[in-house]
């Protein structure tokens, strides 16, 4: 099959813009949509290098360069006939893009070369010379003229007019004249004209020698003419051409289609060059995200949260406020750290230019010195940064909300200190679903049937989370967005919001069925009610996240943007189905299976993305479509993207062999980059994956390895040895994986 990848690059250089390139299974020639800059193609075989190189130019010059509306009306309404339009025509395209680009004319030749030799323009086409004049044209632009395709004197003027051809309209005009010209001379060779005495020189005519019959006087005149005048005169005359404007299509009408054989054998023997058992491309648009529905705001959580769990707060505030106090630590070091790579950073871009204004003090030093000229420091301005956190809403995140919490808790009032705009955001599936719960309940409606019909009546009420037009990926998830925390919250409102979450984070940690023995707080599940934790929606967390990063980019002009994503869990929720019209109207129809390949052109960036292509053969879909997204976000928006994992199944400092499967393959065949990674994780306590998790940095986080720690000195005191003050300083190097260099890791990437 045609390496479709690698030639889409060549059809957008050919179309001289970075024009969306499609294929399909079901294009026999190309057509270009001008107004969205679509250019479709059809798939082809594997086959010599030129030969597919040549089909390639072939179509995208057709695309851009003949008008299909036109053609059929040339075909339709003035009647010329196709064959000779199409010879016509594949001359004047072919002649626009090798003339655009010379580099192709080598391609041209030769993959036109190799069909001819193959039999692609007919077994006739061995004997150019005993072919029509259309057939010995069409070969005699394809092959090129080291072909030596003959041509007899009087045949020269149809070279010269196809030669002059540059407009679809000069395409139509010559194809008049050439048809012209065989429909004469065919009815010529019918009626035995020129064959007396079995003398072929005497067949030598000229396009003008037919038309309309002309009277007695005229035959006279034009005898007369042609015995006064001389030789030079009677050439010229035998190699005139007919003229177009008494072109009549009934009267030179070509009764059979396919009368040039080279023409029709090359378009029937086309078809063998289309790999119609190919995949199928299935290309698809991203939705566009209703935020105002998929955002439930921060005003309106800790409303909510105030309301359900507000009672148990005070009981932790000892716990806070402890929490707040350790925390100061490892934030005033990330804030240092911050400031000096920050300040690091901008003095390697300080730049010096000459302003070329002689510097005096150095004029003595003329003859050895070429830089005699002053100079001024430029001093960068300082980029603007921002940060977005995604936090997964799980179920299976019970035992590390309270962890993870106050990970998140440190992010957020390092970027307080450091003055970076922020957003944390929680994904969830369980919210739209719960307030349709307490909906029903609060209706009072026992009766099943009825209950049925208002949740019906509700749900068709909805407006869908994403926008459903042909082409768009189908989402039908119940999902939602909690804006836990924002820049935008006055100091009061986010120390509320804090405290609220921390003590979520205190409750939650317990399961369900445990949280009646758990110490307090208690907090009972059905309390949390819409804030209940769900399954694992990331996929259409980062899909909204395509439309919110850039209105945070936007609204606080940042030069560098960071997405976190914190998550114990692969995404279990996805698409599988883009929205298509049929003859029922829209409906979501299957786009991955046996015989599919999805793709994606981004609108912005031009660029593709084939989902089969995402990763290693290990992924499963709903993780390819984690990394489709995350890629799509770093090419069009330029973010670093941060992953961390937590890996709730070790409680140690460990990270199990199956997890690390999902990201490097079987251990059996991938030993080296297993030992690497464990080695890493031996060394700073978490696993660090690259490559193949779609994010700039991803971490597999042990949740024995989350605690705040400040990698204190211990047990030093007054009395402690040179020898043991040296082993506690180098274990409390060893032991600031638990946060500094995981910190270290993501200021890197931030800054």
């Amino acid at each position: 099959m045609l390496p479709i990848k690698s030639k889409d690059q060549l059809a957008k250089l050919l179309a001289t813009e970075n024009v969306t390139v499609q294929h399909s299974v079901q294009a026999n020639t190309a057509s270009f949509d001008l107004k969205n800059r679509v250019l479709t193609l059809p798939i082809l075989k594997y086959m010599d290098g030129d030969v597919v190189d040549m089909m390639q130019g072939h179509e995208v010059s057709h695309a851009l360069y003949t008008d299909e509306a036109a053609w059929m009306a040339a075909i339709k309404e003035d009647g010329v006939h196709k064959q000779i339009l199409n010879v016509v025509e594949d001359a004047r395209i072919e002649r626009k893009i090798k003339r655009k680009y010379p580099g192709i004319v080598k391609n041209f030749i030769a993959g036109y070369t190799t069909l001819y030799k193959e039999g692609f323009f007919g077994d006739q086409a061995n004997y150019p010379s005993e072919l029509h004049l259309v057939d010995r044209i069409n070969l005699h632009y394809k092959l090129g003229f080291t072909a030596a395709i003959p041509f007899e004197d009087y045949e020269t003027w149809a070279i010269d007019e196809i030669d002059k051809v540059e407009t679809f309209d000069d395409a139509v005009r010559v194809t008049k004249m050439l048809q012209m010209a065989h429909v004469e001379s065919t009815t010529m060779a019918d009626h035995g004209w020129g064959e007396e005495d079995g003398d072929e020189d005497d067949f030598e005519f000229g396009p003008n020698d037919f038309g309309d019959e002309s009277d007695d006087d005229d035959d006279e005149e034009s005898q007369s003419s042609s015995t006064d005048g001389n030789e030079e005169e009677e050439g010229e005359k035998e190699q005139s051409s007919p003229d177009p404007e008494t072109f009549d299509a009934d009267d030179h009408a070509i009764d059979d289609p396919e009368e040039f054989s080279t023409e029709a054998a090359f378009e029937q023997n086309k078809e063998e060059l289309q790999d119609n058992k190919s995949d199928e491309y299935v290309y698809f648009n991203l939705p566009k995200a209703d935020l105002n529905s998929i955002i439930i705001p921060y005003k309106q959580i800790s409303e909510d949260l105030s309301d359900y769990i507000g009672r148990h707060v005070d009981s932790v505030m000892g716990d806070y406020n402890k929490f707040r106090r350790d925390s100061q630590k490892i934030i005033n070091y990330m804030v240092k750290e911050f400031e000096r790579r920050k300040a690091a950073n901008e003095h390697r871009r300080v730049g010096i230019s000459k302003t070329g204004i002689l510097d005096v003090n150095k004029l003595h030093s003329y003859k050895f010195n070429e830089d005699i000229f002053l100079k001024n420091t430029i001093m960068p301005d300082g980029k603007n940064h921002g940060l977005v956190m995604l936090l997964d809403w799980s179920a299976s995140m019970t035992h590390n909300m309270d962890k993870t919490i106050q990970q998140i808790l440190n992010m957020v009032w390092f970027c307080q200190k450091v003055n970076i705009p922020f957003e944390v955001y929680a994904f969830t599936n369980a919210y739209s679903g719960a307030r349709l719960s307490k909906t029903l309940a609060e209706s009072g409606i026992t009766n099943d049937r009825e209950r049925r019909m208002q949740v019906r009546e509700i749900r068709r009420s909805m407006k869908p989370n994403f926008s459903e037009k042909a082409g768009d990926l189908c989402i039908r998830d119940n999902f939602s967005l909690f804006q836990f925390l924002s820049s935008r919250m006055s100091a009061s409102e986010l120390q509320k919001m804090a405290k609220l979450l921390f003590t979520l984070g205190v409750g939650m940690q317990y399961r369900y069925s445990e949280y009646r023995r758990a110490g307090s707080p208690v907090i009972d599940p059905s309390e949390l009610h819409e804030y209940s934790l769900s399954s694992t929606p990331l996929v259409e967390g980062l899909l909204a996240m395509v439309d919110i990063i850039p209105l945070f980019q936007k609204t606080y002009k940042l030069h560098k943007t960071n997405l976190m994503v914190l998550t114990d869990g692969d995404a279990n929720t996805g698409w599988d189905s883009v929205m298509r019209y049929n003859e029922a109207g829209l409906h979501a129809g299957r786009m991955d299976g046996y015989g599919m390949q999805s793709v994606y052109t981004d609108p912005y960036t031009r660029k593709t993305y084939h989902m089969k292509d995402m990763t290693k053969y290990w992924t499963y879909k709903f993780q390819r479509q984690v990394i489709f997204l995350l890629r799509v976000m770093r090419d069009r928006y330029g973010i670093n993207t941060i992953g961390i994992f937590l890996d709730s199944s070790s409680h140690g400092k460990s990270v199990r062999r199956k997890l690390l499967e999902t990201h490097l393959g079987w251990y059996s065949m991938n030993k080296e980059a297993h030992a690497k990674v464990r080695a890493g994780i031996k060394k700073d306590g978490f696993a660090t994956i690259k490559d193949t998790s779609g994010y700039n940095e991803y971490y597999i986080v042990p949740c024995g390895s989350l605690g705040i720690s400040d990698a204190g000195i211990h047990g030093v005191d007054e009395n402690t040895t040179k020898g043991k003050l040296k082993t506690a300083f180098m274990k409390s190097q060893k032991n600031k994986f638990g946060s500094r260099i995981l910190a270290d890791r993501m200021l890197s990437l931030i800054i």
